[in-house]
């Protein structure tokens, strides 16, 4: 059975996850819930390690030439890669040829002020393994709404994190994904930092404020 919760941080950023049975790792559609908006890590436990590439960034050819967030797009996924670095691990892909769906999620987010909620409608074709939603920084508010999650790593209820980061673990030593536990929300990090995802996409609300990063 699947199921999905999603859980409303109070930072403007939002998680969803999603369960096989019980099992349940990382936020899926989450923006700056639970992160913000969601972030799902692992509907579907695997021990795939993500593969590692030499890109430090993600050029804005990498998306359509007429994409009014194609730029945004490239600094999404480069900041988290950015950040990645800093931990040594593999570079996420760019998941690409999902833009419009992304976006529609995001939009469709804002529009019922409700994080998560197109994701875990599971009606996209984008939808992926997990999401993180940041909720009012806009395409220019990107880069810092990521800043923002990456830190989570810092809080005490989320030290156990790293250790978790090979394999899917719903059970992971202080590691509060929804902060349900501590009030420590770790699962924006999760996504963020997993070795067993290995691509992301970053969509953008036409309404300017609601942002979505999807991962698989």
């Amino acid at each position: 059975m699947l199921v999905r919760m999603t859980f409303r941080a109070p930072w403007g950023i939002a998680i969803a996850c999603a369960l096989w049975a019980s099992a349940c790792s990382s936020d899926p559609a989450a923006g700056s819930d639970a992160g913000p908006s969601g972030r799902d890590t692992g509907a579907v436990p695997t021990d795939a390690a993500a593969t590692p590439t030499d890109a430090a960034t993600t050029p804005t050819d990498a998306f359509s030439a007429t994409d009014p967030y194609a730029a945004a797009r490239a600094a999404c996924i480069a900041e988290i890669n950015r950040l990645r670095a800093t931990r040594s691990l593999p570079a996420y892909t760019a998941w690409t040829g999902v833009e419009a769906c992304t976006d529609a999620q995001a939009t469709s987010d804002e529009t019922s002020s409700s994080p998560h909620m197109a994701w875990g409608a599971h009606a996209g074709v984008c939808d992926g393994r997990g999401q993180n939603e940041c909720l009012g920084a806009g395409p220019d508010g990107i880069v810092g709404c990521l800043d923002q999650m990456w830190a989570e790593r810092e809080q005490p209820g989320c030290s156990g994190c790293d250790a978790c980061a090979s394999a899917y673990d719903p059970s992971c030593p202080n590691c509060d994904f929804f902060g349900t536990t501590t009030g420590n929300v770790c699962g924006h990090y999760v996504n963020l930092s997993a070795l067993y995802l290995t691509e992301a996409a970053c969509g953008f609300s036409s309404l300017g404020g609601w942002d979505v990063i999807n991962f698989r």
